[in-house]
């Protein structure tokens, strides 16, 4: 800790007051006590509740880390919305809810996650920080960024940042700095870190002061009891599903609903729906529906946000000098999935066990790069999911079966080592290597298997189905099974398990598709004649009719 009476300088200087720096403030401070934090954000608090920013849906690892971790869980439980799971409609433009597919569940999962209004949670969160003892320069816009490039940093060799607050020039140091500016990246465009991802996705977003209920979309009585009494869908992150795209409806404790449009721009280029006047013509061709229960909404828009390539990556996001990248500031997927508060957890439990080590005396020569290796691999798995994958997401059939394949993976892997907290555990994670690179190269394979699905079978054909999550053993298993803590010698044996448990499912989904459709078997034959002893999918193909 830098010992130091003056109030400029810091043990940990943040850039951005958003989710990831807040949060990361709040876990560094929670964790040691006294240490001096400081947050230079632009925004002045409190913000508007209805704060427009993307990452309002939460999944499980996210979900854990706020809840769990960093203790804010009476907050989402009070201030906050409950998750009803993602949801999933296909379907013609002109058929009902009803018609087409829905893919969801029909009860909660086990491990909770939540809908979350950004405005109230980071308000909520700079209180508690300073409470905590941090320092928060609000309405302060940063000018310079110096990087000490000294891996034994000294009082006297410490970052420095500069900024503008009531147009008086200020310089804070700090032994550790980590941008948490989002989209500004200083160090990222300081330091020229960017990474094309070769994933191109555009997206348009507003919120309009309304509760927009999915529910009352269609008044069949069959279909609005397939998930209880009380009509709960609207809880869910509900997905309008179509070839190249997909449009969220987020729900917000404020009342307010988040809407977005998210798109290929093969597919639909931004400048058809980069307004909220072609937004609503876009919605009413691709989503009339959704454009129906709007319409008489349009006059409470609050805000609107056109954006171009989303998705950012970074080749590198922890140093040995003594900075991190963390939240949208180091690398950003895509909304789909709602991994952005995952990747803010992973990276912020990174960077300040990192912290943590330094400030101990111990050095992290070998285990930043060890940690920066994790974060990336993760990443790049993550983003296997997505890359050249938007056109198949009008299609039912394929996408219902990808989803268990992609919830498997996430739940049987990441997620299950954060939750009994042993992603910076580097000997741990090595001692795992072998089913780590199983799973990867299976994913890889998956992926290349789902866009080949597609390109034998592209038609949509949207057949009156619920596909009930709930009721498929492997997605309950694995998702209740991170509820249980586990130590490392049972840990390795579940995550040993899992790894047989999703090559089973890799065996079940390709050997039952290349039946149904032979041309995929001589590329994928020989996991196509791989038998398991039990088949999971079963009533899924059978309700999709494959």
């Amino acid at each position: 800790m830098i010992a130091n009476s003056q109030n400029n300088v810091f043990d940990v200087t943040i850039l951005g007051g958003g989710l990831a720096g807040l949060t990361l403030a709040k876990q560094l401070l929670t964790r040691q006590p006294g240490l001096r934090v400081a947050v230079v954000e632009k925004r002045v608090f409190p913000v508007a509740e209805t704060t427009h920013k993307v990452g309002e849906s939460t999944v499980e690892i996210g979900a854990h880390y706020f809840g769990e971790q960093l203790g804010l869980k009476k907050h989402l439980t009070d201030d906050q919305l409950p998750k009803f799971g993602l949801r999933f409609f296909f379907k013609d433009a002109f058929q009902s809810l009803a018609e087409g597919t829905e893919v969801g569940g029909s009860s909660f999962f086990a491990a909770p996650s939540y809908q979350v209004d950004r405005g109230r949670l980071e308000n909520f969160l700079a209180e508690s920080d300073q409470e905590l003892g941090a320092t928060i320069f609000a309405g302060a816009r940063v000018k310079e960024v110096f990087l000490d490039s000294s891996q034994n940093g000294t009082e006297d060799t410490a970052h420095r940042v500069t900024f503008l607050q009531d147009k008086q020039k200020h310089s804070i140091e700090s032994r550790w700095i980590v941008d948490a500016s989002g989209r500004a990246a200083f160090i990222k465009r300081k330091l020229n870190l960017e990474e094309d991802l070769g994933h191109d996705i555009n997206a348009a977003w507003f919120r309009i002061d309304s509760n927009i209920q999915v529910d009352a979309w269609c008044d069949d009585p069959d279909w609005q009891k397939l998930t209880g009494k009380v009509p709960r869908r609207w809880l869910s992150t509900n997905h309008l599903m179509g070839e190249g795209y997909w449009v969220w409806l987020i729900p917000l404790a404020t009342g307010s609903t988040s809407i977005g449009i998210v798109a290929d721009p093969r597919i639909h280029p931004l400048n058809t729906f980069n307004s909220v006047e072609k937004s609503f013509a876009w919605l009413q061709e691709h989503e009339p529906e959704c454009a129906d229960a709007i319409e008489d909404q349009l006059d409470q828009v609050q805000d609107f946000l056109a954006i171009k390539k989303m998705s950012r990556g970074s080749r590198q996001v922890f140093s040995v000098d003594r900075w991190g990248l963390v939240g949208e500031a180091a690398a950003f997927l895509d909304p789909f999935y709602s991994p952005g508060s995952d990747f803010i957890a992973i990276g912020n439990t990174m960077v300040g066990k990192l912290i943590e080590e330094d400030l101990a005396g111990n050095s992290i020569t070998h285990l930043a790069p060890t940690l920066q290796s994790v974060f990336l691999t993760l990443f790049q798995n993550n983003l296997l999911t997505y890359r050249d994958q938007y056109p198949l997401f009008g299609n039912p059939r394929i996408m219902a079966v990808k989803f268990v394949w992609d919830y498997a993976v996430y739940w049987g892997f990441p997620a299950l080592l954060y939750f009994n907290e042993k992603l910076t555990d580097a000997s741990f994670i090595q001692s795992l290597h072998k089913g780590v690179e199983e799973i990867r190269d299976m994913n890889l394979k998956m992926q290349t298997f789902f866009r080949k699905w597609y390109e034998a079978d592209s038609s949509v054909n949207a057949v009156p189905a619920f596909v009930d999550q709930s009721n498929i053993e492997i997605m309950t298993r694995l998702n209740r099974e991170l509820t249980e803590r586990l130590d490392d010698a049972a840990l390795r044996d579940r995550f040993r398990e899992n790894v047989v448990l999703i090559r089973e499912l890799m065996h079940e989904i390709v050997g039952r598709i290349c039946i149904a459709e032979p041309e995929l078997q001589a590329e994928f034959g020989p996991q196509a004649d791989e038998t398991t002893s039990e088949q999971r999918l079963t009533s899924v193909f059978e309700m999709l009719e494959v």
